[in-house]
């Protein structure tokens, strides 16, 4: 039985390269594959840049990566780094999402960058509210928004970590005696698309 044909040889996809490339193969040598993949770096590069800064014009401020995912993987592929690209747009990098102190606009002291973007939403549309507000029953428990008898909770990390579960269980326990509103903000209301004129828009 008679062996199969090779395929005919193609030309080498490297940049200004004229060489056949092997059997099978799209490139002649592993210099014209590098070339190859240089420029296209360039090129992903060149398109990351754009939507961070585009992102910075229309929002104010550095999206954060969960904002981007699709450029956030090419981030990676061209800079190494989310924050390298940040850099290289000519802005600072964010710090990490739940663990710097942040102030919102009108003043008020944020435990994260998640509950800053709540804050400004709230006093953007004229909405008054408090900050850390202690729970009944004298529980060492403070929410992070209160609205009139609307309780505002930023559940970041609930399900991920026991001990912030079960404390996020308590306050739930805790608003459901005492027949208070909570509303519940997780990751994905913010993060890649802000949900909160969804979610809080009939406090307006």
């Amino acid at each position: 039985m008679g062996t199969l044909p090779h395929k005919p040889r193609q030309k080498c996809r490297g940049i200004d390269c004229n060489n056949l490339a092997g059997y099978e193969a799209k490139y002649c040598s592993r210099t014209c594959a590098a070339s190859v993949k240089k420029k296209d770096n360039k090129v992903l590069a060149k398109e990351v840049l754009e939507r961070i800064r585009k992102f910075k014009k229309l929002n104010g401020r550095i999206p954060v990566k969960k904002e981007m995912y699709g450029p956030y993987r090419k981030a990676r592929r061209a800079f190494g780094a989310w924050n390298n690209a940040i850099i290289a747009a000519g802005f600072k990098p964010n710090p990490v999402l739940f663990a710097n102190k942040y102030f919102a606009k009108d003043g008020h002291r944020c435990d994260s960058f998640a509950e800053k973007i709540i804050d400004d939403w709230l006093d953007s549309h004229g909405i008054s509210h408090s900050r850390t507000v202690p729970y009944p029953e004298g529980y060492k428990l403070t929410c992070d928004f209160v609205v009139n008898n609307h309780f505002i909770e930023f559940f970041g990390l609930d399900g991920q970590v026991k001990d912030y579960t079960r404390l996020a269980n308590k306050k739930r326990g805790i608003t459901k005696k005492h027949n208070i509103r909570l509303i519940e903000l997780k990751p994905n209301d913010l993060f890649p698309k802000n949900k909160l004129d969804q979610i809080l828009g009939f406090l307006i």
